[in-house]
């Protein structure tokens, strides 16, 4: 840089960054995740929710022999609504924490449901470090941590979108198997719907994230029958 453009930037005034609305929501705290939360948990899924979308969208799930007896597992689906958090409850029987978009919090009955579920607020752009090593932790006590490969929506019918490297990451730094659940028809009307979830395979973790990312994401496509729109990786 030049004396002239080191000059002329300290005279530029720079944006400020936009702050964070603050949420309220329950500490990082491991004595949260206790066997009463699991039982939460399983009514909530197990019980209201699977039989919600048996009743009214056609629930059908199938490859859960796939699911290991033992041990804390990576979860991760496809996302293509609002609805699939809870379908991979339904479709593993799993206790699990949720990393969630901290926005959802700014609606506060929300926030305080899933609070009460076992959802993590996080920032998209750049993660706290405090809430990834909080999440390592609960993750190596036995609970299980679900997560969706392309970390928002995909709006595109019958695709998956750009994969992040998260699930590969905190499968290697938890030593954790990773288990692909193909998620169909959830972004039909309810009523209409008609609702698969596909158990895969379990997928070793690997210290080679960009690896393990594509059989992520090839897993999916295949138990999906959905496209990858493009093979690259989320640069966030």
């Amino acid at each position: 840089m030049t004396l002239e453009n080191a000059t002329k930037s300290e005279q530029t005034p720079v944006p400020a960054t936009p702050e964070k609305r603050s949420i309220k929501c329950l500490p990082l705290d491991i004595k949260r995740f206790t066997p009463w939360r699991i039982k939460v948990q399983a009514f909530v899924g197990h019980t209201m929710m699977e039989n919600w979308h048996k009743t009214f969208n056609h629930l059908e799930v199938t490859g859960r022999e796939n699911i290991p007896a033992t041990g804390s597992l990576i979860i991760v689906g496809n996302h293509i609504s609002n609805q699939d958090p809870p379908l991979l409850t339904v479709a593993t029987h799993r206790h699990m924490i949720f990393m969630a978009k901290r926005e959802l919090w700014y609606i506060r009955p929300l926030g305080m449901w899933i609070d009460f579920l076992g959802a993590i607020p996080i920032t998209r752009e750049k993660p706290e470090l405090s809430t990834l090593r909080f999440i390592k932790q609960v993750v190596k006590t036995g609970w299980s941590l679900g997560m969706f490969i392309e970390g928002t929506r995909c709006k595109v019918p019958n695709s998956i979108g750009r994969p992040f490297l998260g699930p590969a990451y905190f499968a290697k730094v938890t030593q954790s198997n990773i288990l692909p659940i193909g998620i169909i028809g959830s972004n039909e009307k309810t009523g209409k719907a008609h609702i698969k979830l596909i158990v895969g395979k379990p997928i070793p973790y690997s210290d080679d994230l960009e690896k393990t990312t594509w059989e992520i994401m090839d897993a999916l496509a295949g138990l999906t029958g959905f496209t990858i729109l493009e093979r690259k990786l989320a640069e966030k």
